[in-house]
Formats: C-alpha cells, sequence, structure tokens
C-alpha cells in the first residue's frame, strides 16, 4: 500500500490531441487520478485514447490505483476530450511505496 505522495502531476489538455503525464517520478507505486474541468477519456495500455474509445471519466470522477507498482502504467496513461474542444484536465497524486 503506497505509504506516501511524492509528488503531484497536472494534465491539461489544450486541444484534442491525447496527452499524459511529462514526468512519472521513479518508485511511484500508486496514484489518486481526479478529473477537473471537463470530462475525459483515458487509457494506459500505450495506443492513444480518442473521444470514442477509452475509459470515461466525468467531472469529479477519482480513479485510485494501490497495493501495486503502477509506474508503467503511468507513464503511459493518456487522456483525450471526451467532446471535441471541451479541455478536460486530470490532477494526480503519486505515491510511493
Amino acid at each position: 500500500m503506497p505509504t506516501a505522495q511524492v509528488s503531484h502531476g497536472v494534465i491539461t489538455l489544450s486541444d484534442d490531441n491525447a496527452k499524459g503525464f511529462t514526468v512519472v517520478p521513479d518508485r511511484t507505486y500508486g496514484a489518486m487520478i481526479a478529473c477537473e474541468d471537463n470530462a475525459i477519456r483515458w487509457r494506459a495500455d500505450g495506443t492513444d485514447p480518442t473521444d470514442s474509445v477509452g475509459i470515461p471519466m466525468a467531472v469529479g470522477d477519482t480513479l485510485t490505483l494501490t497495493d501495486a507498482n503502477y509506474h508503467d502504467f503511468l507513464r503511459k496513461f493518456k487522456i483525450v476530450n471526451k467532446a471535441a474542444g471541451s479541455n478536460g484536465k486530470v490532477q494526480c497524486a503519486f505515491f510511493n511505496g
């Protein structure tokens, strides 16, 4: 189980292209990712999400990743606007183990 927050990350969309975290700290074992501003879709398998393919997150939804090493998952995590031009945003707390 994660024991301490080691960093904070933000992804803010300014267009309809998929984006991921610019940095995922070493020794990241878990995270809490919250959707703000506008709905998004996400994927973490190395393929970009689209406005119709990916796991949807509504404003206020939180994705909690615990009890495993999620470093690779977070490096591949990308979001895209669920609706064109809506400029979604997620905030993330990264945790170590």
